[in-house]
């Protein structure tokens, strides 16, 4: 034997360690191919199984062309490289002083907004109509002059597009009346941070637990509340601005502090700034050394409100809490389109079963349809939101003066991109636009501003059973729309927005508020203005208005506007009683054309129904009625502001549920971006509209049309106002314009019948009109993995300043 330690145990030693190795690589190796076979076959299955998925999935189609055409079409917002060609040109006017957007400040000049100027109604109606040239695209700009000695907005008319070569200078606006610029808040902000904390930190701190400005946790920070109109403060040149106090949490307004600061922002200046009054403990203080003062020697009543905890439990957060439903998480029903998209759009042109209509989106105002046709007759030339406003009442001070009108945040620009499966519909199409906004040099791109989608309402748009007799058959269809949707978020509330096409010719618009309510801190005399809905927070009364323009042309621009009202009468019934002076109470129908625009300004009155019906004298049905358009609201309230007070003229529009008037291309809008603060001498007032008293019989007409909804917020709004119920709509109805339900030839129809009317047991026919069963399975959303990759589609990127 061997000695263990001789050099020949120790070759076999090697030999055998050697041969375990090159075992163990090759049983490693075997495995690693091994692996390598099941991880290509699970690929393998995997894209099969993906590859069978996608084969039976339901196809999109190719019926969809988002991208602008190459002849860019008259109603079509600016392109991205129409509005580069439009800054370089207005960069090399040398009588503008323009700075670009990263040196934009309230004492220069500089773009503030800019979208597409819509062609003159003549102009447009001659193109589409009759074959006349395309009318020129232009652009509406906004600028600032702050740098003149005395500072003015300017506004101008630029084109031709793409290549702009001429400006039009329009009216000038005051400076004083500008919307709020973010330089300027940001501005106010500074001052209001440097002066409170070097004065009344102090009572920050003991009062809410908390800090302002630089700090890692317990921070306070200021929301703007709203402005002092010049009407309210009656200095007609002065610009003042109420900021609120809040905790930084989610969500904010839900927080109301008892700290309220009035600044002086008149001076072009930002250094020129100056807190002009401070409200605390329920009194108002004329500077922040009186404030301290008073909370020193015990003058005032001292707040103490505990710095809330930021968690997701949090009663003003909108993580999901409280009893958790349903038991498992099971997938909601959902709708898919089996047949492909049965709508198509072409850039902004949409057609849909009949209807075909432009779309867009006008930075200031909002959503806006041209062009809306039926079976290629034109129905209604503009139907657009010219407003949204909601108006407060409270014992605050900041909340008692909270009137907003929304342009002033430029509405279109609040449109950020919509969430599928949560905004709309997954199997929606979703339309982008391009804004110009202050801070921003390059186009601003919202990719999901609108969303298009056709949906099932569940109910029936029409349907009989007649289940006796020698006639038997059941016929019905559902109401199946399409719905072009964009939201709104201004500040706090959210605004759902809805142009919805019906198959029997009638267009519905509705509007929906949701969003956080706007509270304040709860004083003695809060409780007149709402709920109390926690130990220091009141819930607002306040009043949301919304309003519209609808630009009828009933075939041609030449319309008439008949209330048929519905009257109560007695008629003779001696023939059918044995009392020889008997009668019989019922109503009746009288026709009323309206004449004057004066006439046509409605206050609705319930103890007097109608019919609002639109149409042109030439066109009459077969029966000689004439073939109509009848305007049907569902969402009326009463203003009950009064007339001429306060903020009340920058929304005069607001005075009537209804409103005619003749078209006229200087009364293009109802509101303007400055009526938040233009009340004592408003920039565009609309009762003006109504005063001069234009006859409006066989005329081109505009109807104007407000909606509202008061609004007592209560527990269940918090966290945020359900929609449940605040849905407001009107509907533009065909009234004798169609021989019968345009519908009927609608494929989307189901009849049943028996096959034998003497005997029901032989059976039934079917009739579908041709559709068969799904075939395909719904298509994946790639929504939540885009938005995942590309988070800036939803948020806005961070720019270290203050957002309005």
């Amino acid at each position: 034997m061997d000695d263990a330690g001789s050099p020949g145990s120790l070759r076999r030693k090697i030999g055998i360690c050697r041969i375990v190795v090159v075992v163990l690589c090759l049983i490693i190796v075997a495995l690693v191919i091994a692996l390598g076979v099941v991880a290509s076959r699970s690929s393998e299955l995997a894209q099969t199984a993906k590859a069978a998925y996608e084969s039976q999935s339901c196809s999109a189609g190719n019926n969809l062309n988002l991208d602008p055409p190459e002849v860019v079409p008259p109603f079509h917002d600016l392109t991205s490289n129409e509005i580069k060609s439009l800054k370089k040109f207005l960069y090399g006017q040398k009588d503008l002083n323009l700075v670009g957007a990263a040196d934009i400040a309230s004492n220069k000049s500089y773009i503030f907004a800019m979208e597409l100027h819509v062609p003159n109604k003549k102009d447009t109606l001659n193109f589409l109509d009759k074959s006349a040239p395309a009318p020129i695209r232009e652009a509406y700009v906004v600028i600032f002059r702050g740098d003149k000695p005395a500072p003015v907005v300017e506004e101008y008319i630029v084109g031709p597009l793409p290549n702009p070569t001429n400006k039009k200078a329009q009216k000038t606006q005051p400076f004083l009346y500008r919307p709020w610029t973010s330089p300027e808040i940001v501005g106010a902000v500074a001052v209001m941070h440097r002066e409170i904390n070097s004065k009344v930190s102090k009572i920050l701190l003991e009062s809410y637990g908390g800090k302002l400005g630089n700090c890692k946790e317990n921070c306070l920070e200021f929301q703007m509340a709203n402005p002092m109109s010049p009407s309210v403060t009656d200095e007609p040149k002065r610009r003042k601005q109420w900021f609120w106090l809040t905790p930084i949490v989610e969500f904010w307004s839900l927080h109301p502090l008892d700290f309220l600061v009035l600044m002086d922002l008149t001076s072009n200046k930002v250094e020129d700034y100056f807190i002009d009054k401070i409200f605390y403990g329920d009194k108002v203080f004329s500077s922040l050394d009186d404030l301290m003062n008073a909370y020193d020697n015990g003058a005032v009543t001292k707040t103490k409100i505990p710095f809330p905890e930021n968690t997701k439990n949090v009663y003003s957060s909108m993580n999901r809490r409280g009893k958790l439903f349903p038991d498992e998480p099971l997938l909601p029903p959902t709708e898919y389109e089996p047949s492909g998209k049965r709508y198509s759009i072409n850039g902004r042109h949409i057609k849909y079963m009949g209807w075909d209509f432009d779309v867009r989106m006008s930075t200031i105002s909002g959503p806006q349809l041209f062009d809306i046709r039926y079976n290629n007759e034109r129905i209604v030339y503009e139907l657009s939101l010219q407003e949204l406003a909601a108006f407060y009442s409270s014992a605050s001070p900041a909340h008692r003066f909270s009137d907003y009108v929304d342009s002033v945040g430029l509405i279109g620009a609040r449109v950020r991109s919509l969430v599928s499966g949560g905004d709309c519909p997954s199997h929606s199409t979703y339309l982008s636009t391009y804004h110009v906004l202050e801070g921003s040099e390059e186009p601003v791109l919202v990719d999901r501003a609108f969303c298009v989608f056709e949906h099932n309402t569940g109910k029936p748009l029409r349907r009989h059973l007649s289940s006796q007799g020698p006639s038997k058959f059941y016929e019905g269809m559902m109401d199946i729309v399409l719905t072009v949707r964009t939201i709104a978020t201004v500040v706090n509330y959210d605004y759902i927005m809805d142009f919805i096409f019906h198959q029997n010719g009638a267009i519905e618009v509705q509007v929906i508020s949701t969003g956080y309510i706007l509270t304040s801190f709860s004083v003695p005399a809060a409780d007149n203005y709402g709920f109390r809905l926690r130990d220091h927070i009141t819930g607002n009364l306040h009043h949301h208005m919304f309003h519209y323009k609808v630009d009828m042309d009933i075939h041609g621009t030449e319309n008439r506007f008949e209330i048929l009202n519905i009257v109560p009468t007695k008629v003779d019934n001696s023939e059918w009683s044995i009392k020889s002076d008997s009668k019989y109470s019922c109503t009746k129908m009288v026709r009323n054309v309206v004449n004057s625009e004066k006439d046509a300004a409605l206050k609705f009155d319930f103890d007097k129904p109608n019919y609002l019906t639109f149409y042109n004298k030439d066109f009459k049905s077969s029966s000689e009625v004439p073939r109509a358009y009848r305007l049907m609201t569902k969402g009326m309230s009463k203003q009950l502001f009064e007339e001429g007070s306060g903020q009340e003229p920058s929304v005069s529009w607001a005075r009537y549920q209804v409103a005619v008037t003749k078209y006229n291309e200087t009364e293009r809008r109802s509101s303007s971006m400055y009526a938040i603060w233009d009340a004592a001498d408003p920039v565009v007032n609309f009762q003006s509209f109504i005063d001069d008293n234009d006859s409006i019989k066989d005329e081109d007409q505009v109807t104007w049309i407000t909606m509202g909804i008061h609004h007592i917020p209560h527990m269940e709004d918090f966290p945020v106002t359900p929609t449940v119920g605040l849905d407001l709509s009107f509907l533009l109805i065909p009234n004798n314009y169609f021989d019968e339900d345009p519908a009927m030839g609608s494929g989307d129809a189901i009849r049943i019948e028996p096959n034998d009317q003497q005997d029901v047991e032989k059976g039934i026919k079917v009739d579908t009109y041709g559709k068969s069963e799904p075939k395909c399975k719904p298509r994946q959303s790639s929504f939540l993995s885009d938005a995942k990759m590309n988070p800036g589609s939803i948020f806005d990127q961070p720019t270290g300043e203050i957002v309005i």
